[in-house]
Order: structure tokens, then sequence, then C-alpha cells
């Protein structure tokens, strides 16, 4: 009996501002990889929040992923995360990003409900900010 993975889908439209040589991580005129993991975590957070208690986020703890194709401006990308597995407040994700031509990025990522004040108190503190 197969089981059905929940999932879900972000999508955005490459801009000028996204390309890699305009990132100053690159000197192509194609999709930045930074802007494609943003994209995958985006996905992956909107699942999360779906299980998570009010006055909790979820923050990216790690994230393995390959960019394998390169994407124009104007072009549309979709990223599509389904959940894997969620255990004690951990989600593990599989998440694949797309254009119109085919698959462009995957990505394992995982991903930790914390509850958010707290989270942002502890990381002005360690930041020097009261």
């Amino acid at each position: 009996m197969d089981i059905e993975l929940e999932t879900t889908s972000v999508s955005c439209v490459v801009t000028e501002e996204m390309l890699s040589k305009n990132m100053d991580c690159g000197d192509t005129e194609t999709y930045a990889t930074g802007m494609m993991v943003s994209l995958m975590e985006r996905a992956a957070k909107q699942l999360a929040d779906r299980h998570i208690p009010e006055g909790f986020t979820t923050v990216g703890v790690m994230l393995n992923t390959t960019h394998v194709a390169p994407t124009v401006c104007g072009k549309k990308v979709t990223a599509t995360a389904t959940l894997l597995e969620q255990s004690e407040g951990q989600f593990y994700f599989e998440i694949t990003a797309s254009d119109d031509r085919g698959v462009i990025g995957e990505a394992m990522h995982q991903r930790v409900a914390v509850p958010l004040e707290k989270f942002n108190q502890k990381a002005k503190r360690r930041g020097g900010v009261q």
C-alpha cells in the first residue's frame, strides 16, 4: 500500500537581481544557487509550519543540495518540498527545484521546531544585543 506524502510548492520568476553575476557569487547570467536554496527553504518552511504549534517556528539546520542546470532571467522556478519524516520537532524533506526545461536542483533538508521568542532572544544575546 502506497502512502501519500505531503508536499508543497513555491515559485518565483528569475529577475536580474537573482543572477549570479549580480549577487557577487559568480560571473554568469543565470539563477544563483543561493537564490535556489532560499526558494527550497521557503517551500520546506511552509510545509513544516502546518505541523508546529502557535509561537513556534522552524529553522534550517542541514541542507545538502545540488544545482545541476542553469536558468536564465525571466524563467519561472518552482521548488517542491516533500515531508519525508517528522519526529520530536525535527522535519526531514526532499526538495526538487525545476524550471520549464526540467529539474535544476535537488536537496535533502532538515528543519527543527523552536519557540520563536526564546530563539530570537538567544540570537540577540549571542550577538551582543540586549
